[in-house]
């Protein structure tokens, strides 16, 4: 459901599946242009909906990752339908290839890693709102920065995973379940950009 925070002092929209970011990025707007409308979108449908009703959003705030965003294919579409609208892309995506080809679409003003401070955040928002775009330097993150996003079990269970263990070791070695440990290696794979246990393992010796 599309939600709505009332002022009269411009509209921003909030595209991201979790309220708890979408709060953190509503202060962080909030620093720069104070009290302002915001709309909020926690999904694809939400998001067009919010840009169908409201033609005068002055900035929007969108993760690429939502659901039904296939694969970040709809943001395209919203660079095409509403090419005046600057956008600041906050993912945790950090595939070079992705960022750049996202960093390229003319209405992208910044693209902002979710490992990124507010204070990063906030500059990006602040070269956006003056008309200025910030270079994509995701790319030449490190190995480091990269697994800086993992959550503390995630790093364990990958540390283990560098030892060769099973799912089955793993989790009994923790004391969870062998599908938590699945999960988890699922969204470390995500995290990482890599696709099998080996290259998730092998990071440190890249590092």
């Amino acid at each position: 459901m599309l939600q709505v925070s009332m002022s009269n002092t411009g509209t921003v929209l909030i595209a991201d599946e979790h309220a708890l970011l979408r709060d953190a990025f509503k202060m962080i707007v909030s620093r720069v242009l104070g009290p302002v409308r915001f709309l909020e979108a926690h999904d694809t449908e939400s998001l067009f909906q919010a840009l169908a009703q409201c033609p005068d959003i002055r900035l929007a705030l969108v993760d690429p990752k939502i659901p039904g965003m296939c694969g970040g294919l709809r943001l395209h579409q919203i660079a095409w339908d509403y090419p005046l609208l600057p956008l600041v892309v906050v993912s945790s995506v950090i595939s070079p290839n992705v960022v750049h080809r996202i960093a390229a679409m003319p209405s992208v003003h910044a693209f902002v890693s979710k490992c990124s401070t507010a204070d990063e955040l906030q500059a990006a928002i602040e070269a956006t709102l003056q008309g200025r775009r910030v270079p994509a330097a995701l790319s030449n993150h490190t190995v480091s920065s990269r697994r800086s996003c993992l959550t503390p079990r995630q790093e364990e269970i990958r540390q283990l995973l560098r030892q060769g263990l099973s799912n089955k070791t793993i989790a009994a070695t923790l004391g969870i379940s062998t599908g938590t440990v699945k999960n988890h290696i699922t969204e470390i794979f995500k995290t990482l950009n890599t696709s099998n246990r080996m290259q998730a393992a092998q990071l440190d010796a890249e590092s």
